[in-house]
């Protein structure tokens, strides 16, 4: 039965973080020491999130289809290291990044990013239309949803933090409202403020502001 989408929210937040990353690589003026740094903060974050998605789809998403369907999860898993090894290979060429390079080097690393992004998404196409559909056949509305509850109960909070950051501004007002209404329940009134002090820093002000008012009406 068609219910939750387990990979929806990380991918949306994936595909716009990787888009903005795509867009400043492009426009970063290599020779700007704080244009370069800026470039940098964004590639560490964004690479975090890869590296903890690919985690935690292998650790629960995947092994918990596994044991449905043995065999199954080896199609996924087997695209994440190959993955792994091409966005190794930017981490390091962005490191090595910085105001002695020439033009060229820095083309290539946007180049070579604009090639893994093109295969990412590909990738994560094909786990919310074929393993999405996998799940949605040997999975019942309980098992889909302890499968999303132990993904959040299972990462570090300061992890969540960073995710909630990009998947927030990504989603529709209705999916965020839902995810709000999820947190509210759970954290504290000081760490949600915090929560939306980071937020108003990523999403356009009317978006924040729609969101800061029905965030209100609901924890009221």
């Amino acid at each position: 039965m068609e219910t939750i989408r387990i990979f929806s929210a990380p991918h949306k937040a994936l595909r716009k973080t990787m888009a903005a990353f795509m867009a400043l690589a492009g426009q970063t003026n290599i020779k700007n020491e704080k244009a370069v740094e800026k470039l940098k903060i964004a590639g560490n974050e964004m690479f975090f999130l890869l590296t903890s998605h690919a985690e935690t789809e292998d650790r629960i998403i995947l092994n918990a289809l596994e044991d449905k369907l043995p065999g199954a999860s080896e199609h996924d898993k087997n695209d994440h290291i190959k993955i792994h090894e091409l966005q190794h290979k930017l981490e390091v060429q962005l490191t090595r990044l910085n105001t002695s390079v020439s033009e060229n080097e820095a083309h290539d690393f946007y180049l070579g990013f604009a090639s893994f992004f093109s295969l990412y998404l590909e990738h994560i196409n094909e786990e919310e239309t074929v393993t999405q559909k996998l799940i949605w056949e040997n999975f019942s509305i309980e098992e889909q949803m302890t499968i999303r509850t132990s993904i959040v109960a299972k990462m570090k909070p300061e992890t969540y933090a960073v995710w909630l950051k990009h998947i927030i501004p990504a989603q529709s007002e209705i999916e965020n409202l839902m995810m709000i209404g999820a947190i509210l329940r759970k954290l504290s009134s000081e760490k949600f403020e915090s929560l939306l002090e980071d937020l108003e820093q990523n999403m356009p002000e009317e978006d924040f502001s729609s969101l800061k008012l029905r965030a209100f009406e609901l924890s009221n």
